[in-house]
């Protein structure tokens, strides 16, 4: 098996078609049948089935992409252990939470860039969930999510607190007027996997509140303009609440603290070289985030 081969394998699975693979390596979609077939043809395997939309693996398939990550990672660390590691550069890949990113990161980010402007940075937005899934596969070296994990495959460091706020319109004024009318209400949250919504139906559990129903969205800002218009509430950051409310008509209202005090935690691969550009963005990120704890 060839790098090359791997690589553009990788580039398959991840993006689900040869066209788009093919401009992710940027090579031609020949080209990437050409290996992917040189690859099936040397492993004696069916690696991926081809459909009207798309690439989907087949279970060698997948067994195939889970040892070309380790490989190319492996590969990574390996250069970048030969390389001047006074002197962080490279690729950085990083995870963060939307909640996180959009009022926490961008401060560490453009520090981290005036600092160290060698490295290339790249951030992914998503659940807690499928950022622990995106580290554990060697997709991103590093995310922030919300809360430990019983993962012994992961190094994880707590960074910062947040005090976690139920949201609503101006219209209610208390707690106790909101979870008073919460049989009527709709719940506005991101996807499955999302800590803080775990968080949020855990409470609802506990208070032996129900909600009319719950709304699954996509984006932070489409969630506050949600809350805003009045369609429902949802479980958010103090501080996003406080620095977006000027921007939404919005109210934030108080929890008890085991619900409302939660940590993020910053995670990564235990058994992966801790590169130059990892060390040096986990220090500018503490020097940042640790006064707040």
């Amino acid at each position: 098996m060839e790098m090359r081969q791997l690589k553009i394998f990788c580039a398959v699975a991840e993006y689900g078609s040869f066209t788009a693979a093919a401009e992710k390596v940027c090579t031609v979609q020949s080209n990437v049948t050409m290996r992917v077939k040189e690859l099936e043809s040397e492993l004696n395997q069916q690696l991926c089935i081809r459909h009207k939309s798309g690439v989907v693996l087949t279970s060698a398939g997948q067994t195939v992409l889970d040892y070309a990550r380790r490989i190319l990672q492996l590969t990574d660390e390996c250069r970048s252990a030969l390389l001047d590691t006074a002197t962080p550069m490279g690729l950085l890949r990083l995870g963060s939470m939307e909640t996180t990113a959009a009022i926490r990161l961008p401060q560490v980010l453009t520090k981290y860039r005036e600092k160290h402007p060698q490295v290339q940075l790249s951030l992914l937005t998503g659940t807690t969930v499928e950022l622990i899934k995106a580290v554990e596969s060697h997709r991103l070296d590093g995310a922030f999510v919300g809360g430990f994990h019983q993962n012994p495959a992961l190094s994880q460091q707590e960074v910062l607190q947040e005090e976690l706020v139920l949201v609503s319109s101006r219209e209610f004024d208390s707690l106790e007027r909101l979870t008073s009318t919460m049989p009527q209400q709709t719940v506005l949250v991101f996807r499955t996997g999302c800590f803080y919504r775990s968080t949020l139906e855990h409470w609802f559990y506990q208070a032996g509140l129900v909600p009319s129903q719950i709304l699954e969205m996509g984006t932070l800002d489409g969630i506050l303009s949600c809350v805003s218009a009045g369609m429902g509430v949802t479980l958010l950051p103090r501080a996003i609440a406080e620095s977006y409310g000027e921007r939404h008509s919005i109210r934030y209202h108080q929890l008890p603290p085991e619900i409302a005090n939660v940590k993020t935690v910053f995670i990564r691969r235990n058994d992966t070289l801790v590169t130059p550009a990892l060390a040096a963005f986990i220090s500018v990120a503490l020097g940042q985030f640790i006064p707040a704890i």
